[in-house]
């Protein structure tokens, strides 16, 4: 996975949790735009460059959907 200097992926999953319990986010195709949301956010405001290729990153976080429903403590 591409390297992002000062951004911590342990951070963005738990904003992605944060984000996807205020927003009720029970499914998982849900749960994948949120994570694109997440990820675009932080290369609006510039903590991603815009040419940084972030598939692997989306590619982790959605891997991540059980440890979501863990998290909001959904049926897993």
């Amino acid at each position: 996975m591409p390297d992002f200097p000062g951004f911590d992926r342990a951070a963005i999953f738990e904003e992605v949790v944060e984000r996807g319990r205020e927003q009720g986010v029970s499914e998982q195709e849900a749960y994948d735009e949120l994570v694109k949301e997440v990820i675009e956010d932080h290369r609006s405001v510039g903590e991603i460059h815009d040419d940084s290729p972030t598939e692997d990153m989306a590619e982790q976080l959605r891997g991540r959907w059980s440890d979501f429903k863990e998290a909001l403590g959904l049926d897993v």
